[in-house]
């Protein structure tokens, strides 16, 4: 089922770098692209058609059929729902009751939910379930809202719940369609695979991506009215709750969004995808790649495990494109520029962006 592979062969470029005293001592490589609502490049850094699983930066698109279709609003739900269907949530106790409460709605359990099963995002919440003997459940997976979202969808519609996962059920073939359609990337050279949660994840050049979220960002130019107006509901829904979108610690979409409140959508991915959308009116247009709204798709080439790399350089693209103060806010500044401490907490190095946007194309 897997198709796609690297958009170029020379290595990317270092985005990060990481130090100890005065010397360099690990790099993380990837590339960039910042692309406009009509889809043309803005700004990038490296091969803007680098490839990438896009992970669970697409569950904005995944979602947005539901709503298109009209049959979110059978259920009566509000922003909330939409914004934990739209995450990567904690595994928090606020994220299990709200998912609890949608498939309680609706008349389901959790046993419906096909979902990966594991601790708790938020450490703080891992730690008291193991102290308390409490096993994670199918509800404490960070895919859960997105995974209710698609059995919400399902039985809405008449089509079977219990496949609601399969590659060809009509619910994953509308999510692709969706995100083929806001990337600009045919259907037929949509990369396929397995995500980490059971269900199809779609690969593309990041180019694709940015696309998708420069338009979730300023859906107007969206010329399907239905659609159009779901994007609008999910892009607010994520920026009214970042702390559903993601959780209240240490998570990078939660503090862009807060640290900037209806001037960024966020919502990153694994294995080093992170994806950001700049909405009409959030840049001056004195910033120095424009004022128009802008979608943001990146990708650490290592997968970025330690997360340190994705982090830096986040902040450090929305700076360069104005949005972000230079130094940033202290609510930003710990994913900023991290200092690699000592046994003693004295600074030994530090976790550092190594990239300057270029104009596109």
């Amino acid at each position: 089922m897997t198709r796609g592979g690297r958009g170029s062969a020379s290595a990317p470029p270092v985005l990060v770098e990481v130090t100890r005293g005065d010397r360099i001592e690990s790099v993380h490589r990837g590339a960039v692209a910042v692309v406009a609502s009509d889809g043309r490049l803005v700004a990038s850094v490296g091969d803007p058609d680098f490839f990438a699983f896009v992970r669970s930066s697409a569950k904005p698109f995944q979602l947005a059929p539901f709503v298109a279709s009209g049959r979110f609003d059978d259920y009566r739900l509000g922003t909330e729902a939409l914004a934990i269907m739209a995450s990567s949530h904690s595994g928090e106790d606020r994220h299990v009751r709200l998912v609890q409460e949608i498939l309680r709605g609706a008349g389901l359990t959790s046993s419906v939910l096909q979902n990966q099963v594991h601790p708790p995002y938020d450490s703080a919440t891992a730690q008291r379930l193991l102290r308390d003997g409490e096993k994670p459940t199918v509800l404490r997976g960070n895919c859960s809202g997105k995974h209710a979202a698609m059995v919400l969808f399902a039985k809405a519609s008449g089509w079977p719940i219990e496949s609601y996962w399969h590659p060809e059920h009509p619910v994953q073939r509308l999510a692709l369609e969706t995100i083929s359609a806001l990337s600009d990337v045919p259907a037929e050279e949509v990369a396929t695979g397995t995500d980490g949660c059971g269900v199809v994840t779609f690969g593309m050049p990041i180019r694709g991506l940015a696309t998708a979220f420069a338009r979730l960002a300023d859906p107007s130019a969206v010329a399907d009215p239905p659609l159009r107006s779901a994007l609008t509901r999910i892009r607010d829904a994520m920026m009214a709750h970042p702390e559903l979108v993601a959780g209240e610690h240490r998570r990078i979409d939660t503090a862009l969004m807060r640290a900037h409140p209806s001037r960024i959508v966020s919502k990153g991915g694994a294995e080093g995808v992170l994806a950001m959308g700049i909405p009409p009116g959030a840049l001056s247009q004195e910033a120095p790649f424009g004022g128009e709204p802008m979608g943001i798709a990146m990708k650490v080439e290592d997968g970025n495990l330690a997360r340190r790399a994705g982090d830096v350089a986040s902040i450090d693209v929305l700076r360069q494109l104005g949005l972000i103060a230079d130094p940033p806010s202290d609510a930003l500044s710990e994913y900023a520029n991290p200092p690699i401490v000592d046994p003693r907490g004295e600074r030994s190095g530090e976790v550092r962006s190594a990239f300057r946007l270029r104009r596109g194309p």
